[in-house]
């Protein structure tokens, strides 16, 4: 865990960093008990505000941010004012982001900022920092090179799923394009998240970008690696029919636009 004042706003804005990684030996399980009370703040209120509709279950976040055998590291940065006081606390927004290490790969799951600091700047700022975060943790170097396969979903614009509205999700994507983003070309699904829950056909991928741009290419069979670990760690399985076809269609270089 990690707390960084923001001084690009007047220190109104800290941001409490959560989760286990092995490369830097943050595995203070007196920390992770104390933080659960701040994630379930979280998770309850600006998390399940925005993504109600694809809900993770916070027992998944919170076995995924002990375990440190887990198939993949989860950091969930959270940002607000006084987030270690319940009484005083103010939630603004936050990210939660995910290492793949078997691909290299890394993803941001969710992204969201509270309507008031909207337009201020910090959604690009947690986004940012969730991608270099992942970079400088071994994103994009399982291959020897140094650009970045950090992906992230967002809704199809043109073919919303249910309960999603095409116009807003226009407006989405146009937004993570102004901050570097690209689409990647290529199929996609996600994953189940959790019992009960259905996998998501009504995504697109992107490639994130951080400080560093978003990559204009990525190799298929890095793509593939990372979205068959991607399922395999979330579902628990092995690949099945629908998987195996979505990896077939991925082509041998695939073009993010």
């Amino acid at each position: 865990m990690t707390a960084v004042p923001d001084d690009d706003h007047g220190g109104d804005v800290e941001i409490v960093r959560l989760g286990r990684h092995r490369d830097d030996g943050d595995d203070d399980d007196g920390d992770l008990d104390r933080d659960d009370e701040l994630l379930a703040a979280f998770h309850a209120g600006p998390y399940l505000d925005a993504f109600a509709h694809q809900r993770e279950p916070l027992a998944v976040w919170q076995r995924r941010l002990r375990d440190p055998d887990a198939p993949y590291q989860l950091t969930v940065q959270i940002a607000g004012r006084a987030l270690r006081d319940p009484s005083r606390r103010v939630l603004h927004g936050g990210v939660a982001y995910e290492w793949y290490p078997r691909s290299g790969c890394g993803l941001a799951t969710y992204l969201v900022v509270t309507s008031p600091w909207r337009g201020r700047g910090l959604g690009r700022r947690l986004l940012t920092g969730a991608v270099d975060d992942l970079r400088a943790r071994g994103a994009g170097r399982a291959d020897g090179g140094d650009g970045a396969p950090v992906f992230g979903e967002i809704a199809d614009p043109s073919a919303p799923g249910p309960g999603e509205d095409a116009a807003a999700a226009a407006a989405r994507l146009a937004r993570f394009r102004r901050w570097g983003a690209r689409v990647v070309d290529a199929p996609y699904a996600q994953p189940s998240l959790g019992p009960g829950l259905a996998r998501d056909r009504h995504l697109r991928l992107l490639a994130l970008a951080g400080t560093a741009p978003a990559p204009a290419t990525i190799a298929g069979p890095r793509l593939a690696a990372f979205v068959r670990e991607l399922f395999v760690a979330n579902e628990g399985a092995p690949p099945d029919d629908e998987l195996e076809a979505l990896l077939a269609a991925i082509p041998a270089t695939v073009v993010t636009r």
